[in-house]
């Protein structure tokens, strides 16, 4: 697993990106992982504390948007259609948490919309498996390639992007290839177990 400070240093090293500063790195990775959270569905990296609202369907387990646990500090549930700040309640002991994302109750958790609240401490310290290398593909491209650009003009100078119509394996900048997706796809909240 690379850290942040290994990622910058890893696209400097990229053929046009020597230039970069530490803030536009920064930036590129960020925009990066923010592709990776919205195709995989949770905050896979960085690790934070959060505080989610979930959908319940009542029963003794419920998930939590998260493949990656390290602590759940807190959950509450609320009666069903009372949207009044005030209506959540602790739930104290008799439930636990997996690393998966699952939290366990004895007896049931209530059943309904936006009836359970919990915080906790989720995602990767640093990016992992090849995460870390597909960050950095999406950052390079989206720096070099920015989403709609096909072609470029300066100076009586001009240059065209190859594109492939949008075929799953085109990854413009800031958008996902095909072989992307399928490293990712192990750190995706829909395939959970």
């Amino acid at each position: 697993m690379a850290s942040l400070a290994e990622l910058r240093d890893r696209l400097r090293r990229r053929p046009g990106m020597g230039d970069l500063t530490d803030a536009e790195a920064d930036d590129l990775i960020a925009e990066a992982a923010d592709t990776v959270r919205d195709y995989c569905g949770w905050q896979v990296w960085p690790r934070e504390t959060v505080t989610v609202v979930v959908d319940t369907v009542g029963g003794p387990v419920a998930g939590l948007p998260s493949l990656m646990l390290h602590e759940v500090t807190a959950v509450e549930t609320r009666p069903h259609g009372d949207q009044d700040p005030a209506a959540w309640t602790a739930v104290t002991g008799r439930w636990d948490w997996s690393e998966g994302g699952w939290l366990y109750r004895c007896g049931a958790w209530p059943d309904g919309p936006r009836r359970l609240r919990a915080t906790m401490d989720s995602g990767y310290t640093d990016p992992p498996g090849a995460v870390g290398s597909v960050l950095l593909a999406l950052a390079a491209r989206t720096r070099t390639s920015p989403v709609g650009v096909s072609a470029e003009a300066a100076g009586g100078e001009s240059i065209s992007y190859s594109t492939s119509g949008g075929s799953e394996d085109s990854g413009g900048g800031g958008m996902l290839t095909g072989a992307e997706r399928r490293v990712l796809d192990r750190y995706r909240l829909e395939n959970r177990p």
